[in-house]
């Protein structure tokens, strides 16, 4: 006798279970922009955008004034620099200049000299060219009014041409440099004119 052996029903293969998408939380999900104010309307809004532009603008402006400022005032301190350096080393050389004149006049009182008399005036002539080239001025004041503050006096004489008060000879001329006195000139000042009259020795009567 056959015996019926239960036929096993197949099972539908287990669905595959999709992880679930995390959900965005409440602190995380985006937020649209607000305006500033809910009151603020959109004319509002461009106004103060412009006043914000405006006063970025007027921030670079100062920037770039205190700049141009800046660079002025350096090139001025370089200049500045640049021309008292050259007013010390120009003050040491008007030794060397003053002994080269004694030596050109020394040489025009020997006949024989000729020579050496015109090598000096180039030398000298060469050192006035540079150094006026640099700024250098030299002032002779013969005639004008003594100012202790421009000249040296170092004696005075009487005069009969020269006023009483000015200067009546240049011992040693004075230099400018660049509008700057940088040696004042040594001179004589004159005492006026000087009186002839003596007086006659009174003669005794008898």
């Amino acid at each position: 006798m056959d015996t019926d052996i239960p036929s096993e029903t197949p099972k539908a293969p287990a669905e595959e279970s999709t992880p679930e998408e995390p959900k965005a939380s409440q602190d995380e999900q985006p937020v649209a922009p607000q305006p500033d104010s809910p009151d603020e309307s959109p004319q509002d809004q461009l106004e103060k955008l412009h006043q914000e532009r405006d006063e970025l603008q007027q921030k670079l402006l100062r920037k770039a004034a205190d700049y141009e400022n800046y660079r002025k005032r350096t090139m001025k301190e370089r200049e500045d620099l640049r021309a008292e350096t050259e007013a010390y080393l120009i003050e040491d050389l008007l030794p060397a200049i003053d002994t080269l004149k004694l030596g050109l006049q020394a040489a025009e009182n020997h006949e024989g000299a000729a020579d050496i008399t015109q090598g000096f005036a180039l030398v000298l002539e060469q050192f006035r060219n540079i150094l006026s080239q640099r700024g250098l001025v030299e002032t002779d004041p013969v005639g004008e009014a003594f100012d202790p503050k421009l000249h040296d006096g170092v004696s005075q004489i009487a005069s009969d041409d020269v006023a009483e008060g000015n200067i009546v000879e240049t011992i040693r001329i004075g230099y400018y440099f660049k509008e700057r006195l940088l040696r004042p000139a040594t001179v004589v000042v004159s005492t006026g004119p000087s009186s002839s009259e003596e007086e006659a020795p009174a003669s005794a009567e008898d």
